[in-house]
């Protein structure tokens, strides 16, 4: 409980989400040594939500600033909150204070409504897959105090022991093939498709505007009110008064939670798979 009547059994929650999103931490990550980092992880989240729907909340605010996160989880964290919201009957509005771009923009297309304080950034809409960097003839790799270097002209020569075509997919030894390169593109694309076609389904905005005007940029608020990716700018307290006033309550308690930090390990390990999957802002 944070504000409003404690007694009223009218119930507005607010859960604060930050940083990028994973579906959960790896079991290196049960060392904590460090509690200050933030990572969105959806198998916590569901912990969470079973919490509030035993509290039997009338409403749920996500207040969240992410700059995106891995395709799965992303998608994961939308059908999350959709199914929670159509479960318990209750209305959802997305915030953000700071970011709410690509996979967390999906993820905000689960909601009713869309809000955003003044000076967020919001879109992105888009879907990056991983970086294929090679090395050009490469003649010398080096390990120093500076870290790893490589001297490129044909002099290195490497074996890779596979089976199977591009089983050594992302060898940085090799340019990409064009089939590799048509098949590399063709999963991300099927992704993009999907979050044009919920964008436009959940924001009503055509899809030839989606992929022609709107692209994949990121917008301050007013631009994004004009472009209709948010409802309204404003401030989280704004919010809260919004959905009171949509649910017709006059008095009621506000409830909050945050996910949890995440630590030193759980930061490392999502850093790495994010470099290399994911839908970024």
């Amino acid at each position: 409980h944070t504000s409003g009547d404690v007694n009223s059994q009218n119930k507005i929650a607010i859960l604060k989400l930050s940083g990028p999103i994973l579906n959960e931490p790896d079991l290196i990550s049960d060392y904590k040594l460090f509690n200050n980092i933030n990572i969105i992880y959806v198998n916590k989240l569901k912990k969470i939500l079973k919490e509030l729907e035993i509290k039997k909340i009338n409403g749920l605010i996500i207040s969240i600033n992410s700059p995106g996160g891995s395709v799965s989880a992303s998608f994961n964290l939308h059908n999350l909150f959709k199914e929670f919201k159509n479960k318990n009957n209750i209305p959802l509005f997305f915030h953000t204070n700071e970011l709410m771009a690509s996979g967390a923009y999906w993820t905000a297309l689960s909601g009713n409504k869309i809000f955003a304080n003044y000076g967020s950034l919001i879109g992105s809409i888009g879907v990056k897959g991983p970086d294929w960097i090679y090395f050009d003839e490469p003649i010398v790799i080096s390990n120093g105090l500076l870290g790893s270097s490589v001297v490129t002209k044909k002099g290195i020569k490497k074996f890779n022991n596979i089976a199977g075509n591009s089983k050594d997919i992302f060898d940085p030894f090799r340019p990409p093939t064009k089939n590799e390169k048509i098949d590399l593109h063709n999963a991300v694309q099927n992704v993009y498709n999907d979050f044009v076609l919920d964008v436009s389904r959940n924001r009503k905005i055509e899809k030839d505007i989606i992929l022609n005007d709107i692209g994949a940029m990121i917008y301050d608020t007013k631009s994004a009110k004009e472009k209709f990716l948010i409802d309204d700018t404003a401030t989280l307290e704004k919010v809260v008064k919004t959905m009171a006033e949509y649910l017709n309550f006059d008095i009621f308690q506000v409830i909050e939670k945050e996910n949890f930090k995440s630590s030193f390990f759980e930061r490392m390990i999502g850093a790495k798979f994010l470099s290399m999957n994911f839908l970024e802002g």
